[in-house]
């Protein structure tokens, strides 16, 4: 798990923005305030640079999904990393959630 002084980076992308680091208990809210800043109808949030994604970091991801879809728009989790595409096949979110490889 991520100590409370490791920083999540996530920065503007052309359709969205990129994280890198881990999405844990202290970054999870950092993703939630990023997704909720967001005016436009369908979001892309690559996650290529995430090494790891706890419980509160799944939950974050899912909320911000379920916000999209309740709202009509559509939000895609693109270029997933080989940690993070694993834990949405063994939790079974891969086929709620809109991944794109």
């Amino acid at each position: 798990m991520t100590a409370p002084d490791t920083p999540l980076a996530i920065s503007p992308t052309d359709n969205g923005f990129a994280v890198v680091g881990e999405i844990d208990a202290h970054t999870a809210p950092e993703i939630t305030e990023a997704v909720a800043r967001v005016t436009t109808a369908t979001l892309e949030i690559d996650l290529s640079g995430v090494d790891f994604v706890d419980s509160s970091g799944l939950r974050a991801l899912i909320e911000a999904h379920q916000r999209f879809e309740a709202d009509g728009g559509s939000l895609t989790l693109v270029r997933p990393s080989a940690v993070v595409a694993r834990l949405f096949d063994i939790s079974g979110v891969g086929d709620y959630l809109n991944v794109s490889e």
